[in-house]
């Protein structure tokens, strides 16, 4: 059996992790009489029998490698501001679970974070704790936990019904997961927590990084993987939304992988230009994230619906991030679009040969939508719902509505895929239109 070490202290930017001492016994006293529920479960609770356990009963379960618990103090005064430890290890897979609780005095300061990161990078590497797998086990209502752990780099591999226990009964979890692999693989500079040069500024107003990330048109399973593991990376994730009390599409997917979303109001119904009420809002989301750098926060994402470098508000976020902050630096995670998804929903080929293919939207009206039509091949429509009686009758006027395919709300309840021929009415404004290039034989176009 392998052993921890009883003597063990790491530290971190702004965190120390200790042994356990007699020190301690008057903050441990002073927090279980206040209810306080931070402390491992096997703290006694005051006495001859904490003082034995201060001594010696902490430092034996390290020794027979059962476990290990720290002290998350302060690194200037050493005061107790917390407890982590390693519990049920496993020495043939070389795996542990992880648990953390921090002082309700001490929260909102990043400490659980940075005291897990710490821990794992020292339980994770050889010539620490040797370990290569750690867990960590979340409750779903637990929305504070969830985003230490995947701040701290943390993956979500799934759900424990039941695992837990609750105030008003059994819980489930949520179980995330970090391996020695993680922290060392090719790209671990791309990811908050590692080592290298990303991680928390400690709330020195670093440089930081915004990630712009394109999530789909609304079907959470159509976002890639990197993006899933930037946003879970991300130490703050924003969310377009119309209204601070209404879900946007690009949140709703974010959800479907971590809770951590924050709202932030732009005016995406605005028509006419800059508005002062667009330009407003621009600003104010720059701001939060300029505040998020200051705060602390290493990288922020930013969700966009689609893909982040075609006709998205992450465009204008990065540009005023840019003039706020020059050294911001600026990355894009690509999405899948709406004329991608609808292609594949309607059984349309987008492109083949020698075809051209032209992206129209129709904010501006349908002259650019015609001129596309009589000169080019494929040609998509986006954002159509104003004009879409105009747009029909083009369709008709150049010969080209029978092979036409409309969509809206893809992959979402409500979800519309037709013929452009059968579109009656109004439609939404967020609305995507392919009329394929003539095709008269196979190959004919190459």
């Amino acid at each position: 059996m392998s052993t921890f070490d009883e003597a063990l202290t790491l530290e971190g930017e702004d965190v120390l992790l200790r042994p356990f001492g007699p020190r301690d016994a008057g903050a441990i006293t002073a927090a279980l009489r206040a209810g306080e529920d931070f402390l491992p479960p096997n703290v006694p609770p005051s006495g001859e029998a904490l003082a034995w356990w201060l001594e010696t009963g902490v430092h034996q379960i390290p020794r027979s490698g059962k476990g290990l618990h720290l002290v998350v103090a302060d690194p200037r005064t050493g005061e107790l501001n917390g407890t982590i430890g390693l519990y049920r290890p496993d020495w043939a897979v070389r795996a542990a679970e992880v648990g953390y609780g921090i002082r309700p005095g001490a929260r909102g300061r990043g400490l659980a974070t940075g005291a897990l990161r710490v821990l794992a990078r020292w339980a994770l590497s050889a010539d620490g704790g040797g370990l290569n797998r750690m867990e960590l086990r979340a409750g779903t209502g637990n929305q504070a936990s969830v985003r230490v752990a995947e701040r701290a780099g943390f993956r979500r591999e799934g759900l424990l019904r039941a695992a837990g226990r609750g105030p008003r009964g059994f819980i489930d979890q949520h179980l995330f997961s970090l391996l020695a692999a993680d922290l060392a693989g090719p790209d671990d500079h791309d990811r908050p927590g590692r080592s290298g040069r990303s991680g928390r500024s400690g709330g020195g107003g670093g440089a930081g990084r915004l990630v712009g990330v394109g999530v789909g048109p609304g079907d959470p399973e159509l976002v890639t993987a990197k993006g899933v593991r930037v946003l879970r990376e991300a130490d703050v994730v924003l969310v377009p939304v119309m209204a601070l009390d209404e879900e946007g599409r690009a949140e709703s997917v974010v959800r479907a992988y971590t809770g951590k979303a924050e709202r932030v109001v732009f005016a995406l119904n605005d028509r006419g230009g800059v508005t002062a009420r667009r330009a407003a809002a621009w600003d104010a989301a720059a701001e939060r994230v300029v505040r998020a750098f200051d705060e602390g926060a290493a990288t922020v994402a930013f969700a966009t619906i689609g893909d982040p470098n075609v006709y998205s508000t992450f465009t204008y976020l990065a540009q005023t991030v840019r003039e706020l902050r020059p050294e911001t630096e600026v990355a894009t995670v690509p999405g899948i679009t709406a004329m991608q998804d609808l292609a594949s929903r309607s059984g349309t080929v987008l492109a083949e040969g020698a075809e051209s293919l032209s992206l129209v939207p129709l904010t501006g009206g349908v002259e650019p939508f015609r001129a596309a039509l009589e000169t080019g091949d494929t040609v998509v429509a986006y954002k159509f719902g104003a004009v879409a009686g105009e747009v029909i009758e083009v369709l008709k006027e150049t010969g080209r509505l029978g092979e036409a395919c409309y969509g809206a709300r893809l992959g979402l309840p409500g979800e519309q895929v037709r013929p452009a021929r059968e579109v009656a009415g109004p439609v939404p404004y967020l609305s995507t239109l392919i009329v394929p290039g003539r095709r008269t034989a196979r190959g004919g176009r190459l």
